[in-house]
């Protein structure tokens, strides 16, 4: 299997958490949208977009669907872990983020201000569902490890590395057992192994964008 993208992008992070958890090899190949090879990522994908799945023949986008996939390929450990309420819960709390919190973070690295404060908006309203609606316990959905620690681990970590300029998790930090969370999730295995690909990720890209 390979991956089209780049742990820069919370939702690429994502897939790569989940493979990682899974023991799934990806053949990573960075690319981003809008970059020097734009063409071909709109060739893999007309919506433009990071990630990409190649699996053989299937070329798959969207996180989220991709990480269906492999829960489907490889089922064991499963990101959806528990009984039906947990796996139910663990699937909302993706949603909630995905559909409130801010859908980029491009206003942040622009310096758009008005964005921004549209932005925080976002994940302070998103941050208020996920707080109200998850299962409290060791992980972000109950005591197992699950689809949404995947998805929650990217975002806090942007929001923790954003806030020295632009207060991205004073969210967290008003909403105790949020931060309880992230406490335990970014010194775990895979919260370690998250941020440092992500921030192995930006640092490349950055390198990249000085030297052009």
């Amino acid at each position: 299997m390979k991956l089209i993208g780049n742990a820069f992008s919370v939702y690429a992070a994502r897939v790569l958490i989940a493979a990682r958890f899974k023991g799934i090899e990806l053949d990573v190949e960075p690319m981003i949208p809008r970059g020097p090879r734009a063409v071909e990522l709109l060739a893999l994908n007309p919506i433009g977009k990071i990630p990409v799945l190649i699996d053989g023949p299937l070329v798959l986008p969207e996180s989220d669907t991709i990480i269906g996939y492999l829960e489907d390929t490889r089922p064991s450990p499963s990101l959806l872990p528990g009984d039906s309420r947990q796996r139910a819960n663990a699937r909302l709390l993706v949603r909630l983020l995905d559909s409130y919190s801010a859908p980029s973070f491009r206003p942040f690295l622009s310096n758009d201000k008005s964005g921004i404060a549209v932005a925080l908006e976002r994940i302070e309203r998103a941050l208020g569902y996920i707080d109200h609606f998850r299962i409290d316990g060791e992980f972000a959905s109950g005591d197992a490890f699950s689809w949404a620690d995947c998805a929650l681990i990217p975002f806090f970590h942007a929001y923790e590395g954003l806030h020295a300029r632009h207060k991205t998790f004073d969210s967290v930090l008003s909403r105790p057992r949020l931060l309880a969370w992230w406490s335990r999730a970014r010194e775990s295995t895979m919260g370690v192994y998250a941020r440092g690909e992500i921030d192995r990720a930006v640092a490349e890209l950055m390198g990249q964008w000085r030297a052009s």
